[in-house]
C-alpha cells in the first residue's frame, strides 16, 4: 500500500523550479495518456452540499456556480500554472470508450476567456452541458429521439495560466445524492455517480480529498466508507470538514476539533478545517472570504486549532501542493514501466493486425507477402529445409516431402504386394508368406499412411466432390482364382488358327485383367497426396495470415476453386496413365522384359529336370563335387512329349504376362510417382503449390482486392485507435525523460 509523509506546513515544494517541472511533465501526460495509465492526482470528493464547491474555489481561486442545474455532471479537471502569458482555456477531454462521433463533437468544443467570473463560468457550463448533450429541466422528448443522460463520462478541462498563478492540478467530480430530483436526475444516476466517484478514488496513486460538513460526524459519513474501500489502510485519504460555523453545538464542535487536532483521527494525512462563504457571502471576493475565514478561526474554540496547522484554506493548499509533489516523485520511476507496458502492448496488438490495408497498393503489399512467406515454406516443405521454421517444429504433419515419400514407398509397396489380381505361378510360395493372395485389404492400423496423417477427408468436406467412392472400390476376379486356369479360359474363348502360338490381342486381354486393382490403389494413393498437399497449403495458409476474414475472403472467393481445379487435374492424368498403360497394346523397350521372360522359363526348365532325373554329385573324385540331375536319353527325349499344345500355350503365355507385368509395373509406379505426385502436386509448374504466389497477386483487380484484403470498418477504427495510442505512449515516454533526477523540495 502507498504510504505519504505526513509532512509539515514547512513544505513548500511547488514553488521550486523542479518541482514546478515535475507538475508541468503531468500536466501533459495527462493530457496525453490519462485515460490509459493511473496518473498521480488529487480527486476532491463529496456529497452534495458538502462545500466541495467552496473547498474548489479556495484552492483554485475559481468561484463555481451554485445553480443546481449547473452542479458537477462530469469530472472537471481544474489547472493553474505560472505562465509568463495570462490565459483561462477550456475545452473537454473525451471519453475514450464513447463512440468516435461522440468524441469527435466534444473534441471541437474550445473555449477562451479574458476573465473567470461567475458569470463567466456558469455560461462555460451550460455550454459544457450542451456539448457532452447533458440533460437539464428544459429537455423536452421533442428535442431529442432519446432521453440524454444527466451525467457524463468526458471531463472538462479548465486550464488557467499567469504569471502570479502557482502549480496546481485538481480533479473535482460530482457530488452524491440519494434522492432524485424530478425532471434532472432519476434513480439509475444516483448509482451512475456512485461508480463515477469510486472508480476515481480506487488507484492507488490518487490522494482523496474526502469533503464533510463540521456539523455532522464524519464516523456517519458515507464518503469515508467508500475511502476505505478504495483505500483500506487509509494511507492517502485527507479529509476536509467544512462549514464550522454551522456546528453550533459544543459537542459538535468537539469532535469535528478532536479529529483535526489527531485525537480521533484514524487517517494518516489527516484532516484539516476550513470556512466556506456561506450564502450571504456571495458578494464578497474570495480574498475577502479568506480574511473572515482567518477572523472566525481565531476565535475560541477553534482557535485552539491554529498549533496543529491544519486550519484555513491557505494551509490546506500548501500541504496538498506538497503531498501531490512528493507523491508524483515517488511514482514516475513505476510510472515509466507502465507506459513502456502500455507501449509495448498498443504495438503487439497493432503488429498482430498487420500492415495497413485502405487502398490497392497496400491491400496488394500486404498479399504478396503473406504469398511470399507461404512460397518460402513451400520451398522448405517440399526440400525438406525443416529448420528454417518453427512451423515445421511444432507440426511435423506439415513436413509436406517427408509424408509424400512415405506415400509413395507405401504406394509401390501395395502395388508390389497387392495390385494383381491373381498370383502368378512362381511367386506362390513367396508371396503367402507376406501377403494374402489374391486380395488386396486397407488395413487401418498405427502404420497405415492414411490413419498416420493427421489430416482426415472429413476435415476437408470441400474434398467431396474430387473424391469418386467408385474410383476406390476394389474389383472381385472375373473367372477363376488360379491364373493357369483363367489363362485357359480366356485362350480357348478367344484362340484363332495360331499355332503354337496366341495373339498380341489375347495379352492385352489378361493383362487388363491382371491389373484391375492399379486404378483402386492408384487413386487411393492419389487422394491421399492430394489431402496431405491440400492440409499443407490450408494450415500454412492459416498460420501465416493474422487477419482470420483476409484468410477466409482469399480461401474462400479465390484459392479454393483454382485448387479443386488442380486436384482434378492430377486426378485426370493418373486415369490418363492407366489407360495407356493397361488398355493399351503391350509394349515395352526394356530388355528385362526379356530376361525375366527367359529367366521364368529357365526356372520352368530346370523344375522338370529335377522331376525327371535323379540328384547325384557331380565331379573327379578327391575333388570338390556338386548336386546335380542325372538323366538318360531316353528321359531327356520324353522331357515334352506329354504336353498338349494348350498346355504349352498357357505356360508360355503365363510367362510372357508375369514378364512384361513386371516390367510394366515398376514403370508404371515410377511415371505415377514421377508425373501425378511430384509434378502434378508438388513441383510442376501448375501445382496448386504454385497458385498462391506473387503472380497471382499481380493480377488482381482493385475489386478482388478490396474484397480479400480490403479492412472492414471495425479494423480501421481499431487500427486506428492503436496508432493514436501509441502515439500518445510514444510522446509521454518522451515527457518522462529525465524526471528521475528532479530535485527534491
Amino acid at each position: 500500500m502507498m504510504r505519504i509523509p505526513n509532512m509539515d506546513n514547512s513544505t513548500t515544494g511547488d514553488h521550486s523550479s523542479g518541482n514546478h517541472a515535475i507538475l508541468t511533465k503531468v500536466d501533459k501526460l495527462r493530457e496525453l495518456i490519462s485515460n490509459r495509465v493511473a496518473l498521480p492526482q488529487l480527486v476532491v470528493v463529496g456529497d452534495q452540499s458538502s462545500g466541495k464547491s467552496s473547498v474548489l474555489e479556495g484552492l483554485t481561486g475559481f468561484a463555481f456556480p451554485r445553480d443546481a442545474e449547473l452542479c458537477t455532471r462530469y469530472a472537471t479537471q481544474i489547472t493553474c500554472r505560472r505562465e509568463d502569458e495570462e490565459s483561462i482555456t477550456v475545452s473537454i477531454i473525451p471519453n475514450h470508450d464513447a463512440p468516435p462521433s461522440e468524441q469527435e463533437t466534444v473534441k471541437r468544443f474550445h473555449r477562451t476567456l479574458i476573465e473567470m467570473s461567475p458569470e463567466n463560468l456558469a455560461e462555460i457550463f451550460r455550454d459544457a452541458n450542451n456539448a457532452m448533450g447533458i440533460r437539464t429541466s428544459t429537455t423536452t422528448p421533442s428535442q431529442s429521439s432519446s432521453i440524454p443522460p444527466a451525467f457524463s463520462e468526458h471531463i472538462l478541462k479548465i486550464e488557467k495560466l499567469g504569471p502570479h498563478e502557482e502549480h496546481f492540478t485538481v480533479i473535482d467530480v460530482p457530488g452524491i445524492f440519494r434522492k432524485e430530483t424530478e425532471g434532472i436526475t432519476t434513480e439509475s444516476d444516483i448509482d451512475l455517480v456512485r461508480n463515477m466517484v469510486q472508480s476515481y478514488m480506487k488507484d492507488a496513486r490518487t490522494i482523496i480529498l474526502a469533503i464533510m460538513p463540521s456539523n455532522v460526524d464524519p464516523a456517519t459519513q458515507e464518503i469515508l466508507k467508500l475511502a476505505k474501500k478504495a483505500d483500506p489502510n487509509m494511507t492517502r485519504t485527507m479529509a476536509v470538514l467544512t462549514k464550522p460555523d454551522l456546528a453550533i453545538e459544543r459537542t459538535t464542535q468537539q469532535i469535528a476539533i478532536d479529529h483535526v487536532s489527531g485525537k480521533r483521527s484514524d487517517l494518516t494525512l489527516g484532516y484539516y478545517i476550513v470556512k466556506n462563504r456561506g450564502p450571504d457571502d456571495m458578494d464578497k471576493t474570495l480574498e475577502q472570504g479568506q480574511a473572515d475565514e482567518r477572523a472566525f478561526f481565531s476565535q475560541a474554540p477553534w482557535s485552539d486549532l491554529k498549533r496543529t496547522g491544519k486550519v484555513g484554506m491557505d494551509s490546506l493548499k500548501v500541504r496538498v501542493r506538497a503531498l501531490l509533489v512528493d507523491l508524483i516523485k515517488k511514482e514516475f520511476p513505476e510510472l515509466k514501466r507502465d507506459v513502456r507496458r502500455e507501449l509495448h502492448a498498443a504495438r503487439t496488438q497493432r503488429d498482430a493486425m498487420g500492415p495497413s490495408r485502405r487502398n490497392q497498393h497496400t491491400q496488394r503489399a500486404y498479399l504478396n507477402k503473406i504469398s511470399e512467406k507461404f512460397q518460402a515454406l513451400v520451398r522448405d516443405a517440399t526440400n525438406a529445409y525443416y529448420t528454417s521454421d518453427k512451423l515445421f517444429t511444432n507440426r511435423p504433419d506439415l513436413r509436406l516431402i517427408t509424408r509424400v515419400v512415405e506415400a509413395n514407398e507405401e504406394f509401390a509397396s501395395e502395388m508390389d504386394k497387392k495390385g494383381h489380381m491373381r498370383e502368378f505361378i512362381s511367386d506362390v510360395a513367396q508371396e503367402s508368406e507376406s501377403a494374402v493372395g489374391g486380395e488386396f485389404e486397407v488395413n487401418f492400423d498405427t502404420e497405415d499412411l492414411y490413419s498416420r496423417l493427421s489430416p482426415q477427408l472429413d476435415n476437408y468436406p470441400e474434398l467431396d466432390e474430387i473424391f469418386d467412392p467408385i474410383d476406390i472400390s476394389l474389383p472381385d476376379p472375373s473367372g477363376p482364382e488360379d491364373i493357369i486356369d483363367y489363362i485357359e479360359d480366356v485362350y480357348k474363348s478367344s484362340r484363332g488358327q495360331e499355332l503354337g502360338t496366341f495373339g498380341s490381342a489375347l495379352l492385352g486381354t489378361v493383362f487388363q485383367e491382371q491389373t484391375k486393382k492399379w486404378e483402386p490403389i492408384t487413386l487411393w494413393h492419389i487422394s491421399q497426396a492430394i489431402i496431405c498437399v491440400h492440409h499443407f497449403i490450408y494450415t500454412t495458409i492459416k498460420d501465416i495470415c493474422p487477419d482470420s476474414k483476409v484468410q477466409e475472403a482469399l480461401w474462400d472467393g479465390f484459392l479454393l476453386d483454382q485448387l479443386q481445379s488442380s486436384y482434378r487435374k492430377a486426378f485426370g492424368h493418373a486415369k490418363y496413365l492407366l489407360e495407356i498403360e493397361r488398355e493399351g497394346q503391350p509394349f515395352t523397350m526394356n530388355h528385362y522384359f526379356n530376361s525375366n521372360l527367359q529367366k521364368d522359363q529357365t526356372d520352368r526348365l530346370v523344375s522338370k529336370l529335377e522331376q525327371l532325373g535323379r540328384q547325384t554329385m557331380i565331379g573327379r573324385p578327391g575333388e570338390d563335387q556338386k548336386e546335380g540331375i542325372l538323366l538318360s536319353k531316353l528321359e531327356l527325349r520324353n522331357l515334352s512329349v506329354n504336353k498338349s499344345n494348350a498346355d504349352y500355350v498357357r505356360e508360355y503365355m503365363h510367362d510372357v504376362l508375369k514378364s512384361y507385368y513386371k516390367v510394366s509395373l515398376k514403370r508404371f509406379v515410377d511415371v505415377i510417382c514421377m508425373q501425378v505426385i511430384m509434378s502434378d502436386l508438388l513441383t510442376g509448374k501448375h501445382s496448386p503449390l504454385k497458385i498462391f504466389n506473387t503472380d497471382m497477386v499481380l493480377s488482381l483487380s482493385e475489386e478482388q482486392l478490396e474484397m480479400i484484403a480490403g479492412e472492414d470498418l471495425a479494423v480501421k477504427i481499431r487500427r486506428d485507435k492503436l496508432d493514436n495510442e501509441i502515439e500518445k505512449y510514444e510522446e509521454a515516454l518522451k515527457v518522462l525523460k529525465g524526471t528521475d533526477g528532479a530535485p527534491a523540495s
